[in-house]
């Protein structure tokens, strides 16, 4: 589904034209005006794709054949794939783009490409913390929520600083500065006494403490979302209420299909499930027990990969409900009618498809 909402899809176009309804002079997502017509979608990088500098999840963009309804189809685009700048110039013609502006655009689809999710969170972050000024209607983040996600995270980042402070509490100036600068990950040399009493790898350690904020986040995430998880494992378990009147060639495909869906569905969460609770023991064990520090610093050793599969694993957990969710929470009790009911397992289906090849447009459909 292509709807604003996913965290794995951010449809540029729809909140823009909601947007310039609003206010015709809306400071828009992207300096061309153009390119506000895209849809951006976190996908999988099929395996074969893959390099040691490629992600298992790539930022795909979408160009509609028609901008007033995306739902007519359109061409798809990985931002990773070679020749994608010219791509992207071409498709709205020769001279359409300002380069200057161009150059800042390219720069805000990579700094999305650096992301596991399109989470309104984490954008909204990714852009504070670069200094780059973004309308923020474009993320669906009140400052309730937003300073709900900041303490959770920063309360993470205290133990840190004491452990590479011991003689300064968490409200002193140069703790609480220290505590800013893990929030950022930009400022190599003011995290060196973590670098250091950590035995980070030096070229490696924005890159670590970057990640491991995102994990942060996404345990976040994980807290939050267990009601709808089981909401749906729910409903998968007992979807097989009698339909009349059905070829048995149908049943029995939607009932594979279950199964599929079910196996994948419960196979992203636990490998959440394990990712956090190897992290929060490997915390505790440091910083609450102080009984081994060896788990927590070979964690954040390997903090980008894991950073990338909690965050696509959760990506899926997470667009699955919203499709399921979007899908069936008219109908009494969820129950659809069979040709709803196809829909949906087709789609829900596609979403924890192999990781061998992308998934299809109809995932998106």
């Amino acid at each position: 589904m292509l709807d604003p909402g996913s965290p794995r899809v951010f449809n540029c176009n729809v909140m823009t034209q909601k947007l310039l309804k609003e206010d015709p002079e809306s400071k828009l997502f992207f300096r061309n005006r153009q390119l506000n017509t895209i849809l951006l979608i976190k996908d999988t990088v099929p395996e074969a794709d893959r390099n040691d500098l490629t992600p298992s999840v790539g930022t795909k963009l979408y160009f509609p054949f028609n901008e007033e309804d995306i739902y007519e189809g359109g061409r798809t685009l990985f931002l990773h794939e070679r020749g994608a700048e010219k791509i992207i110039a071409n498709h709205f013609g020769e001279s359409a783009l300002d380069p200057a502006l161009f150059e800042e655009d390219l720069q805000i689809m990579k700094l999305l490409n650096g992301l596991p999710s399109l989470d309104p969170f984490l954008m909204k972050d990714v852009f504070l913390r670069q200094n780059i000024s973004m309308n923020e209607s474009y993320f669906d983040v009140t400052e309730e929520v937003w300073n709900e996600i900041e303490s959770f995270m920063l309360q993470r980042f205290e133990p840190l600083v004491r452990a590479a402070f011991p003689d300064v509490s968490a409200t002193d100036d140069k703790a609480r500065q220290l505590i800013d600068k893990i929030w950022e990950a930009r400022d190599l040399e003011a995290l060196q006494p973590l670098i250091t009493g950590f035995r980070l790898p030096q070229d490696k350690a924005l890159d670590i403490f970057s990640s491991w904020r995102g994990i942060v986040y996404y345990s976040y995430q994980y807290q939050k979302e267990q009601l709808r998880v089981v909401d749906l494992l729910k409903w998968l378990g007992e979807v097989n209420h009698p339909y009349t009147g059905v070829p048995t060639s149908e049943s029995k495909t939607v009932q594979k299909n279950l199964g599929f869906i079910r196996d994948g569905f419960r196979s992203e969460w636990q490998t959440i499930e394990r990712i956090v609770r190897e992290y929060e023991r490997s915390y505790d064990k440091m910083f609450k027990e102080k009984s081994s520090s060896t788990e927590f610093l070979e964690f954040l050793r390997g903090s980008n990969e894991t950073y990338w599969k909690i965050g696509n694993c959760l990506g899926k957990i997470n667009h699955a409900i919203y499709c399921w969710d979007a899908m069936t929470s008219r109908y009494d009790k969820r129950v659809i009618p069979w040709a709803q009911l196809q829909s949906v397992v087709t789609l829900l289906s596609l979403i924890f498809q192999s990781e061998k090849k992308a998934t299809t447009d109809v995932a998106w459909s």
